[in-house]
């Protein structure tokens, strides 16, 4: 029979077994999820391929409200950076169109007006020239702070109909969304 000490070690020994398999399946799942597939855009009958590749700092930490980030790991916006290219010689730029969609808060579509995506300063949708070199996006994701008409001078101000409700229906969620990159000949968009 094992001794106390001896069922201590192995306790600990069977934790740290434990803790790196699961920091590993995590790691995996969040590199899985976040794999930026490339695009096969069609120019006339030619393809190429749209090249996509997050290039900033992957973001981790806690998204509060502006003025509301009051210990280590909140943060007021987080901010991803992309570089966007075609794989074969263009004879003429096109847009690119970068859109946000599919926003959710802890699965859920009820308070997705509280987030706020920007895309190179364009709030939800932006329109970039692509040429034949690299184009950089930056998206920036805020949290709104939910307000009713209660808390408001002006009406249109309100962006919820119950604020503590909705503070507590989104504090502590997770927040997806999804970037649509897509292009166009220039003369489609006017």
């Amino acid at each position: 029979m094992l001794g106390a000490k001896q069922l201590q070690i192995l306790i600990i020994i069977l934790l740290v077994v434990a803790l790196a398999f699961t920091s590993t399946a995590a790691v995996a799942y969040w590199n899985d999820v976040n794999e930026n597939s490339n695009v096969v855009i069609e120019f006339g009958g030619e393809e190429a391929n749209l090249q996509i590749v997050e290039s900033g700092d992957s973001f981790t930490g806690r998204l509060v409200p502006e003025g509301r980030a009051f210990f280590i790991g909140e943060y007021e916006e987080a901010t991803f950076t992309y570089t966007v290219s075609v794989d074969k010689e263009l004879v003429q730029s096109v847009n690119l169109i970068v859109e946000a969609t599919d926003i959710l808060i802890g699965g859920s579509n009820e308070y997705a007006q509280l987030v706020e995506v920007t895309i190179n300063g364009t709030v939800g949708e932006h329109t970039n020239e692509l040429f034949n070199s690299a184009v950089e996006i930056t998206v920036v994701i805020r949290l709104l702070e939910p307000l009713d008409l209660s808390e408001v001078v002006d009406p249109n101000d309100a962006n919820v109909e119950d604020s503590a409700a909705a503070f507590n229906a989104i504090k502590g969620q997770d927040l997806s969304f999804t970037l649509n990159f897509s292009v166009e000949p220039k003369d489609e968009i006017e």
